[in-house]
């Protein structure tokens, strides 16, 4: 699993498996899933994370307890 958050255009991505993105879709304006070949999801962009307070509660949660951050993330795909 790979985080990164780019603060000059405000998304926090996390990448949930090794794969090449040859999908991407939209959910509700924000948050933007990106699947492999096979239909899996590799990837979700939150767009405006800080701006939700997104990006705050995950460092929060990840600092934390790291398997609690693992185990919401799991239950994406």
């Amino acid at each position: 699993m790979i985080i990164k958050y780019d603060s000059a255009a405000d998304v926090f991505v996390v990448k949930v498996r090794e794969g090449a993105l040859v999908n991407e879709e939209l959910l509700d304006s924000d948050v933007v899933l990106g699947y492999d070949r096979k239909g899996k999801v590799v990837s979700v962009e939150i767009l405006d994370a800080s701006k939700k307070g997104l990006l705050s509660a995950f460092l929060e949660l990840a600092k934390s307890n790291k398997d609690t951050a693992k185990l919401l993330l799991s239950k994406i795909y």
